[in-house]
């Protein structure tokens, strides 16, 4: 029943690839696009079977302790279809009856440690509690929904880069949609499917109303857009909003200023550091240094009470000088580590043959680099956010395992940000591809 149900759901999905025109608005045959949803599909199982068979404990997998712990909040609907509405939706005001009742029984509504105001894992519990009215309880079927969500963002990510990419538009379709851990991370059972499809419509929308501030059905249309799915990255990975934030002012000043791409995220770039360090005055708790060291010691907490074969040797940071003296190492952490001889499982040692790949990217785009960037502005809104991410990733944990997966936004910006320096013509016609012609 499992199987052919889940093939009925991968069938309905693929017609509607076919059909919508959402699908069909881009340079990009529906061929593709459903051969991309296949991959991801398959990818999922392969997850799924990674976590039943090579890592066995399933109270700590996050393949299944989001799907396990929506079926407390589901059943609900059988004995009080009012209750299932509100936790559905979040309307739970009578936190102690809730609390008795359904989120006492869960492993993981409330966080071990939590710094932090915003949770990320009741945004996937109530996904999978609201797939279960599909699913009969089918895991492999949130597998196929989970797929479908991740594609659409995939997709609008790569709406929102085209217009800056006339020339490659068919290379930004492979960058995005074919980057390796992206394409891993983003087909389990997991936060990173709803990540990316908020962060495409978030983008597509973001640079849509920077094109035009006037009145209108779609400039509001535009502002909803924004909002919920500014929200959705908030209350899923706070981390993701937060990195993108100077690229969003730094992108805005361009647009409505005088200033040069680089001053203008350069001036951006000042001034959130300057109000970083008058904050520290206004608020003891919620100033982004504290808020960084806070959730550092978090993560130490976690080393320290649970056994992780993967933790960095990290110091613990007490003060604003602390922070600012490791991020050098924090940045080498997340953007060049693991290396090869510090792989110790199957995701570590793909993650750093895929940092080798990088860095042989890296030469390539030396050697054929272009004279001058069409669009500047979009080169270090990419670039900025793989910087600030990277920084905030490196500082805030000391676990190379958890790394090897959060980095994955970190590589897809970088890697669209190298993709506007590479001269994709003088490659093709350079002494490397002249061998393979003969």
């Amino acid at each position: 029943m499992e199987i052919l149900l889940t093939i009925f759901y991968v069938v309905i999905f693929c017609l509607l690839i076919s059909k919508l025109s959402f699908f069909k608005e881009i340079p990009i045959s529906s061929y593709w696009i459903i051969m991309l949803f296949g991959v991801k599909v398959i990818i999922s199982i392969l997850i799924t079977m990674i976590y039943t068979y090579y890592y066995t404990d399933r109270i700590t997998a996050d393949v299944f302790k989001y799907f396990d712990d929506s079926k407390i909040l589901f059943d609900s609907i059988k004995s009080n279809p009012i209750d299932f509405i509100q936790l559905l939706f979040g309307l739970d005001f009578n936190t102690a009856y809730f609390h008795e009742q359904y989120y006492s029984k869960m492993g993981y509504w409330y966080r071990i440690n939590n710094s932090n105001f915003l949770s990320d894992t009741h945004i996937m519990i109530r996904f999978n509690m609201f797939i279960r009215l599909f699913s009969f309880g089918f895991y492999h079927v949130h597998n196929v929904f989970i797929n479908f969500v991740a594609l659409v963002g995939l997709i609008a990510i790569y709406k929102a880069f085209l217009p800056f990419f006339e020339a490659t538009k068919k290379l930004l379709f492979l960058v995005i949609c074919f980057i390796p851990s992206l394409l891993f991370w983003g087909s389990g059972l997991l936060k990173e499917g709803v990540i990316i499809f908020a962060l495409g419509f978030f983008l597509i929308h973001f640079f849509k109303l920077l094109e035009s501030f006037k009145l209108s059905k779609s400039w509001l249309k535009s502002w909803v857009f924004l909002f919920v799915t500014a929200l959705l990255m908030l209350f899923t990975k706070v981390s993701v909003m937060v990195a993108l934030i100077p690229c969003l002012i730094g992108y805005a000043v361009y647009k409505k200023t005088t200033f040069t791409a680089f001053y203008s995220y350069l001036a951006t770039v000042f001034m959130l550091i300057a109000i970083s360090f008058l904050m520290v005055f206004f608020t003891e708790d919620y100033n982004p240094f504290s808020v960084l060291i806070n959730k550092q010691q978090d993560f130490i907490y976690l080393v320290e009470k649970v056994d992780v074969g993967s933790a960095i040797n990290q110091p613990k940071f007490n003060t604003i000088s602390d922070v600012f003296l490791f991020m050098p190492e924090a940045l080498i952490n997340v953007l060049l580590r693991p290396f090869l001889w510090e792989s110790y499982s199957i995701f570590t040692l793909f993650s750093a043959l895929e940092n080798s790949l990088f860095l042989m990217l890296i030469v390539v785009v030396l050697f054929f680099r272009k004279k001058s960037i069409a669009h500047p502005s979009i080169f270090y809104f990419c670039l900025l956010y793989a910087i600030v991410s990277a920084i905030i990733i490196g500082l805030t944990t000391p676990i190379m395992g958890a790394i090897v997966r959060y980095k994955i936004f970190t590589s897809l910006f970088l890697l669209i940000a190298l993709l506007m320096l590479l001269d994709v013509e003088k490659l093709k016609n350079s002494w490397f591809f002249t061998i393979f012609k003969k």
